[in-house]
């Protein structure tokens, strides 16, 4: 593990640099699509880790303009709000236009009800999403079960959660530590140096960025679960698995796909 280490530390590191490394990291295109398609119309939505708003801010984008096509008010339902356990992260989506269009919180995605401000512990959410491996930014033991949990008591009677996320493969070499080149451009050179525990199942890392400017260590960590533990702990936590594919725009899932998006409801 990252000595240190805490739920803040991936936001602080790199929110400045979040939408220039990675910003292709998801089909923004296809992952709006479907999420608009499992949202009711002027249904509430809730991102876990919203960071920069890639996401959220075109979502909000895409539910206003359904808005507009059935000739509701303007800024009427369809609400987006979006958690972050990164100050930092909020504070470069606030700097984008649009920002006004979503409910901003700060706060620890497992556990909602102490976030600022609060996320009430009711039914109030069509639909809940997690993007890109977020939910396995979540680093404490249990903590992304407590997650699971929190999003299905605040899910409306038939709403839905969503994961994405990589699907995690046995490495028969067992534990695998690395370094190596991530980016090189004539004024920066980035290497990461990662650390990968298969009984804890967490990958540890850093990102050692070299620049005109000098050295910048961007540390990360994942503690990730595999497809049929997501499904326990939503099944404890009373979310039915409805749909499993290998990405957003809902390709099957085989046992060489790199990731995959699930869907969850809760039932009517």
């Amino acid at each position: 593990m990252v000595e240190g280490y805490a739920t803040s530390s991936y936001g602080e590191g790199f929110a400045d640099v979040y939408d220039a490394w990675y910003s292709q990291v998801t089909d923004v295109e296809a992952c709006v699509e479907r999420l608009r398609s499992l949202v009711r119309p002027g249904g509430a939505v809730l991102e876990l880790g919203v960071g920069t708003g890639r996401l959220a801010l075109p979502l909000a984008a895409a539910l206003a303009g359904d808005r507009g096509v059935d000739g509701g008010k303007a800024g009427a339902g369809g609400s987006v709000t979006g958690i972050d356990s990164s100050a930092a992260m909020l504070a470069e989506l606030r700097a984008k236009p649009g920002h006004g269009d979503l409910q901003l919180v700060l706060g620890d995605m497992a556990d909602l009800g102490a976030a600022d401000p609060p996320i009430a512990d009711a039914p109030t959410f069509d639909l809940a999403f997690v993007a890109y491996n977020t939910l396995f930014n979540l680093t404490g033991a249990g903590d992304a079960a407590r997650c699971i949990a929190g999003v299905a008591r605040r899910l409306v009677p038939g709403g839905r959660f969503v994961v994405e996320a990589f699907v995690p493969r046995p490495d028969p070499d067992g534990r695998r530590d690395s370094v190596a080149v991530s980016r090189m451009a004539t004024a920066e050179l980035v290497l990461t140096a990662t650390l990968h525990d298969p009984a804890d199942q967490t990958i540890s890392g850093q990102h050692v960025q070299f620049t005109d400017g000098g050295v910048r260590l961007r540390p990360w960590m994942v503690r990730y679960l595999t497809p049929d533990q997501i499904d326990a702990a939503a099944g404890a936590a009373g979310l039915d698995l409805e749909h499993r594919g290998a990405d957003w725009a809902g390709s099957g899932l085989d046992d060489h796909s790199p990731t995959h998006v699930s869907v969850y409801r809760r039932p009517e």
